[in-house]
This record gives C-alpha cells, sequence and structure tokens, in this order.
C-alpha cells in the first residue's frame, strides 16, 4: 500500500495548530480546526518530491485517501468563524505555500496571490486544489 505524509519540511510551528504570528490582531481560538485529532489532514496533497514515486496528481489509492483528507478537512472550514482570519493568516509567509488556510488550498491562494509560475511544485499544489474542487463538485458537496 502507497502512503503519503506530510513532508519533513512543512514546520508545524507555523500551522493553526500552534499560532504565533506576531504583529497582527488575527484571532484562530474558536477556529473550528482547534483541537483537531489529525493535524497531517491540514496538510493533505503535500508530499516530499524527494521521495521516489511520489504525487498526488495520480489516481493511486494513496492519491484518492490525500482527495478525501483535503475534502474532509474543507468540510470543517466551511462554515467557520476564524474563516477569514485563517484565511488572511494563509495569504503570508509559508502559510501561503502550504496547508490548508481559511477554506483554501496552497494552490488556491498562489493562484489568487499571483504566484504561479512553472515551477513543478507549485504546478502540483494548484493541479491538486484543482482535483479536490473537481472531486467535491463531482460528489455535489
Amino acid at each position: 500500500m502507497e502512503y503519503i505524509t506530510r513532508p519533513a519540511y512543512v514546520n508545524l510551528t507555523h500551522s493553526v495548530f500552534n499560532y504565533e504570528y506576531d504583529d497582527t490582531d488575527l484571532d484562530l481560538s474558536k477556529g473550528s480546526c482547534v483541537g483537531s485529532d489529525d493535524p497531517d489532514m491540514w496538510f493533505a496533497g503535500e508530499v516530499d518530491l524527494t521521495e521516489p514515486n511520489t504525487s498526488v496528481n495520480g489516481s493511486s489509492q494513496a492519491n484518492k485517501i490525500e482527495v478525501d483528507r483535503a475534502i474532509t478537512a474543507l468540510s470543517v472550514c466551511k462554515n467557520c468563524p476564524a474563516k477569514d482570519d485563517c484565511l488572511e493568516l494563509g495569504k503570508h509567509g509559508q502559510q501561503l505555500y502550504y496547508g490548508i488556510y481559511g477554506g483554501t488550498m496552497a494552490g488556491e491562494r498562489l493562484s489568487m496571490m499571483g504566484r504561479v509560475t512553472k515551477n513543478s511544485v507549485i504546478i502540483q499544489k494548484v493541479s491538486f486544489a484543482h482535483k479536490v474542487r473537481r472531486t467535491m463538485k463531482e460528489r455535489g458537496i
């Protein structure tokens, strides 16, 4: 069985679970994700491209699991009272490139911020976001 896990280079100290962001008045304390028992869910689709045969854009079982994890995380975000503040956090620093913030995936935030380039990692993030949204639409979510 193929497994995809959060890459080692994603530092959870900058995630919504260990919120430390100076010089802002963002409040994520009432976020629906607070106390989540699966922190990796918020990094669905993130793979370590240095590992052989890792891709979230194929049709493997591991890919389907990652898509489902992203959909689950996005469902938690849907009616979150901290969604706007969380999205604001997700537009800055390394949060722009990793994880789910404010109901958006990294590929969506990169597109919103005009950061889409020919870089293969960014293309993969945008492609994954499209795949997740397409799957949600097909499922009527």
